[in-house]
């Protein structure tokens, strides 16, 4: 491989490493819009790995465009219904995310340390945490970081 063909390679992973969380709004989209969550009310769906910082505005498009033209297909209830109803995501780190807690549903966010991967926030984890939620009341901390994942995979105790 020559020398520009590496750095062209570099440019295509760094743009894969930096955007695949977005991947997951098509993920999201063909779920709620195919009609699976609807069929399926007892269903759960994680986003893993998914960021949450662009949630809540595609929720926001998805019930516009719904709203506005998509109302024939067989959903009963606007999209965001469906997140609210039988959705979560996990994330790292995102700053702005914790910023659209409320929007999103604290009952919705799960954090994850991506331990081992390379772009994960171990071993630093503790410090992420503290810095990304100082804002959030305690009870809300606790549940984005143990409380909503024991809840939702019945973890004992």
């Amino acid at each position: 491989m020559t020398e520009e063909q590496k750095r062209l390679a570099r440019m295509a992973y760094a743009g894969h490493i930096t955007g695949f969380q977005m991947n997951m709004a098509q993920i999201l989209m063909a779920m709620i819009y195919g009609d699976v969550l609807e069929r399926y009310p007892r269903l759960r769906m994680v986003l893993g790995e998914s960021g949450i910082g662009w949630i809540p505005y595609i929720l926001w498009r998805m019930d516009s465009e719904w709203e506005d033209q998509f109302k024939d297909l067989s959903l009963t209830m606007p999209p965001s219904e469906y997140w609210q109803r039988q959705c979560w995501a996990t994330y790292q780190t995102d700053p702005v995310g914790m910023k659209l807690v409320d929007q999103l549903g604290a009952d919705k966010i799960m954090w994850g340390s991506d331990f081992p991967h390379p772009d994960g926030i171990w071993p630093d984890s503790r410090e992420y945490v503290a810095r990304e939620m100082a804002d959030l009341p305690a009870d809300v901390r606790h549940k984005i970081v143990c409380g909503n994942a024991a809840r939702l995979y019945h973890f004992p105790g």
